[in-house]
């Protein structure tokens, strides 16, 4: 008699798992993790956005999942590490996706753990899942995540969110502003886009601007709710934008900046976008290509090339500096929850001694009597007030004009820096 063979996986749980394993084993990042495992064929809307949903809310919930599945497991780490994501995700489902049954949880979960040939998980998978299944409210109840926990432990529970960066927050910012950053990060961001270049722009604007739904409007770029969706998205689609980074651009008076602007670090170009919009003269740098590739098809005509910031030479002397640097974007994790599970104390100082770098080489490139405008989205001081004011510090002739943090309660739910340096 041969062993039954174990059903299939559902399409959206075999994109989701995959997506997750690259991402959290192979560090890659999530949305890209993600596009590729869609690219071996998902075709239904509906398979798209469960796989999605579970992708980025068990990455979001992650640390509170594995809690709670600690309960029933004397030793998780002994599970294979695919196994264990499994049973992860499966959670996830019951605990927080209430249009679907628990039995089809565990039922999927169930048959991929008899994958592992001669694990004999099938059992275990039942039983710890039927377990999560009859916690009901008492997953939701912060007292739960409370035994056995000094107050630390209990926010990192909580939060979902690894102790050291619950303890940089809580000793950066104190309890009232960290407790905002790590609700907010447990929470999708808002939707934002740019309708600037968009040949409908006209009229999309006089559309959207009246939705009661609005959260914010800021020249060309809109804030709505997570989770909006169009009837049809429009052809070509929307420049998606983080609203939260265009109030960073908007915080530093852009209409007052001298020409030519180098975005040194433009990436796809959000904010060449944005300074292409107030009718800026623009040229815009990074040192990847297929970024570059990207910000070319987007905004045709805009002056590009490859460099380094930390090393390069623009074509033109500039009037103002924008550098968007490079950070442990700590302050977008509600976009970027894999961030968290990634980063490690360690990473912090060698991002602050790269934007030093990269801050260095852009006041030998600007005019005398330019700008220099910084923009991170990290909630690190190191980084942000801290590394402003070593390198003001360090030179006379720079002076700080101004600098704007997001609100700690923003419904935005993504949160950046900003500074603007004068140069003598």
């Amino acid at each position: 008699m041969q062993a039954r063979s174990p059903k299939p996986l559902p399409a959206a749980r075999r994109v989701a798992l995959e997506a997750l394993f690259r991402c959290l084993m192979n560090r890659q990042d999530i949305q890209a993790s993600l596009d590729a495992a869609l690219s071996s064929g998902v075709d239904d809307p509906r398979d798209l956005g469960l796989a999605t949903e579970l992708s980025y809310g068990y990455l979001r919930l992650k640390g509170r999942i594995e809690y709670v599945l600690s309960r029933f497991l004397k030793d998780p780490g002994k599970l294979n590490p695919k196994m264990r994501l499994a049973m992860g995700v499966a959670a996830y489902e019951i605990l927080f996706l209430d249009k679907i049954p628990a039995y089809a949880s565990v039922d999927w979960a169930v048959e991929f753990s008899k994958s592992k040939p001669g694990a004999r998980l099938a059992g275990l998978f039942n039983a710890v899942l039927r377990r999560v299944a009859e916690l009901d409210g008492d997953a939701h109840d912060p007292d739960f995540f409370r035994k056995d926990a000094s107050l630390p432990e209990f926010l990192s529970r909580w939060y979902a969110c690894p102790q050291w960066l619950v303890d940089l927050w809580w000793r950066e910012y104190g309890e009232k502003t960290a407790t905002d950053y790590l609700e907010a990060q447990l929470k999708p961001p808002a939707l934002g886009f740019n309708l600037f270049g968009h040949p409908e722009a006209d009229a999309l604007y006089a559309e959207i601007a009246g939705w009661p739904e609005l959260i914010d409007i800021e020249g060309m770029s809109f804030a709505l709710p997570a989770g909006t969706s169009f009837e049809g998205e429009p052809d070509p689609p929307l420049a998606r934008q983080s609203f939260a980074a265009r109030q960073a651009v908007e915080a530093l008076d852009p209409e007052m900046w001298d020409g030519p602007v180098w975005d040194a670090c433009a990436g796809r170009g959000g904010k060449t976008r944005i300074l292409l919009e107030k009718g800026l003269d623009v040229l815009a740098s990074d040192p990847h290509r297929g970024r570059l590739a990207a910000l070319s098809r987007e905004l045709p005509g805009v002056e590009i090339f490859e460099a380094n910031a930390a090393t390069a030479e623009p074509p033109r002397v500039p009037g103002t500096i924008l550098l968007d640097m490079p950070c442990s974007g700590l302050g977008v994790l509600s976009r970027r929850p894999d961030t968290k599970w990634k980063r490690r104390p360690a990473d912090l100082g060698d991002l602050t001694l790269l934007q030093r770098e990269i801050l260095d080489n852009a006041l030998e490139q600007v005019r005398p009597g330019g700008r220099i405008a910084v923009i991170t989205c990290t909630l690190n001081p190191e980084e942000n007030q801290g590394l402003v004011a070593r390198f003001v510090g360090d030179h006379e002739r720079v002076a700080v004009e101004r600098e704007w943090t997001t609100p700690s309660d923003s419904p935005l739910n993504e949160f950046f820096y900003a500074a603007s340096l004068s140069v003598k």
